[in-house]
């Protein structure tokens, strides 16, 4: 009796271990069929060149972005230099004149 069990409880086993590979392999062959590949790799590559053309427009709003702040430091510096010019123009300007007296007898 005892090994009509175990004999009962393999062939149950196998069976549905048997089902399981089948399954599985059922699965793997859908899977990798010639025309599910090409609608994932047609996919993935739709997302990917999306993906690149994404970056692509952040990278032209960055350097857009990134152009302008450079504008307007060099904007800056020239506003700060035509005023320091100014002021060493002047300067130099008072040391030329010959000095005033107002004290005469």
């Amino acid at each position: 009796m005892r090994r009509m069990w175990w004999l009962g409880a393999g062939y149950v086993a196998g069976l549905g271990t048997a089902a399981w590979l089948r399954s599985k392999a059922r699965e793997a062959a859908e899977r990798y069929a010639p025309a599910n590949v090409r609608n994932a790799v047609a996919d993935r590559s739709r997302e990917a060149a999306q993906r690149a053309q994404q970056s692509a427009a952040d990278s032209a709003r960055n350097l857009g972005r990134e152009a302008r702040r450079i504008a307007d430091d060099i904007r800056q510096a020239v506003a700060e230099g035509r005023d320091a010019m100014r002021d060493t123009e002047s300067e130099l300007s008072r040391d030329d004149e010959p000095p005033t007296t107002t004290d005469r007898p």
